[in-house]
């Protein structure tokens, strides 16, 4: 599910550390696993969200448009 608030992407970070916690791993495996993780919560929160943009049109003006 996609984050669509601050909220969601801080509760899926949580996650990520979350499910690294209290484990005997190889730290390298593990702080893969977790930039993964939260790269994919950035993605989900950045990646099709509707922005608006003041001038950034010829002549000023603002334009809508979605991250992609």
């Amino acid at each position: 599910m996609p984050a669509s608030t601050k909220i969601q992407m801080i509760d899926a970070f949580e996650a990520a550390l979350d499910f690294e916690a209290d484990k005997t791993v190889n730290p390298n495996e593990a702080r893969r696993r977790i930039a993964e993780k939260l790269g994919d919560a950035v993605e989900a929160y950045v990646v099709g969200r509707t922005t608006q943009v003041t001038g950034v049109q010829t002549g000023g003006g603002t334009a809508i448009g979605t991250i992609q």
